[in-house]
């Protein structure tokens, strides 16, 4: 009987191993092209054509200073953009969670599952609709033509998010708040959301990060580089012709991938806490 227990702890140790070994084997092949990304930023372009996989024989930091100093303009858009965008999403999705969780009218669960089904739509079947409605009222080439869009179109997983955290809210709490003559909108910014702030941080970092990453709709509505985002902006590094300042490029890379780094390491924990409790009440 005691060879027995020996043998299963073997056994578990040695399954626990070999789980340990392929999940760091996985983990190095995720680091693999940020390592690349870093490499080919400090090498200059006759190093990368030469010998693309090979180390630097010269550092040139020069590629950053030159990415950076092209790239802060359309870094300070895409901050500015981002940020309302997500601060509008964020504050919508508080609404609408709260609505559908904390009152009750005709029709309710009829009109959850209609904006529920907005999810079902592919994102690219909109972008010609979405397109024209821009140019119709005026707004092409402008920041709210990234905004409005990017709001219509997340506010639908926030509402979904919140609506599945506040519904466990104590139900209690807010009817004895109306009895003492709170009004929903207060009974919402002083309770609803302080209460939820860990779905709220959720939905901020995935929101922003949407929004930061978005590539095709920027370039579809916004036409002028001054007013661009930094993920289309990075496209300065190609040539008229053709060529590309490779270095440069990903110097730009780089640069682009700090604030969602930043973003990320300071907001990890309420991230995961708001996903973990999403699971556990949903």
């Amino acid at each position: 009987m005691k060879m027995i227990k020996q043998s299963r702890k073997f056994k578990s140790a040695s399954f626990q191993a070999a789980v340990a070994v392929i999940a760091f084997v996985f983990l190095l092949l995720a680091f693999i092209p940020i390592i690349l990304m870093l490499i080919l930023s400090v090498k200059s372009n006759a190093q990368i054509y030469n010998d693309f996989w090979s180390l630097p024989t010269q550092l040139h930091w020069g590629n950053y200073n030159k990415a950076i100093g092209m790239l802060i303009p359309n870094m300070i858009n895409t901050m500015v953009v981002v940020s309302i965008a997500t601060l509008i999403t964020t504050l919508l999705s508080a609404n609408g969670g709260y609505v559908f969780a904390k009152l009750n009218f005709p029709g309710k669960n009829f009109l959850f599952l209609a904006i529920l089904a907005l999810m079902m739509v592919p994102g690219v079947l909109t972008l010609t609709p979405q397109y024209t409605l821009m140019q119709t009222y005026g707004i092409y080439n402008t920041w709210w033509a990234l905004i409005l869009p990017w709001v219509s179109g997340g506010q639908v997983f926030g509402i979904l998010l919140c609506r599945t955290f506040m519904a466990e809210l104590p139900t209690e709490v807010f009817e004895s708040a109306r009895i003492d003559g709170c009004s929903e909108l207060k009974a919402l910014f002083k309770m609803a959301i302080p209460l939820s702030k860990p779905i709220l941080a959720t939905i901020v970092v995935m929101k922003m990060i949407d929004y930061y990453n978005d590539f095709i709709w920027p370039l579809m509505a916004i036409e002028s580089n001054s007013k661009q985002v930094i993920t289309v902006a990075i496209r300065v590094f190609q040539s008229a012709a053709g060529t590309i300042d490779i270095g440069s490029m990903v110097a730009g890379f780089v640069f682009a991938t700090i604030p969602l780094l930043i973003l990320f390491s300071g907001t990890s924990r309420l991230y995961m806490e708001g996903l973990t409790s999403g699971a556990v009440k949903g």
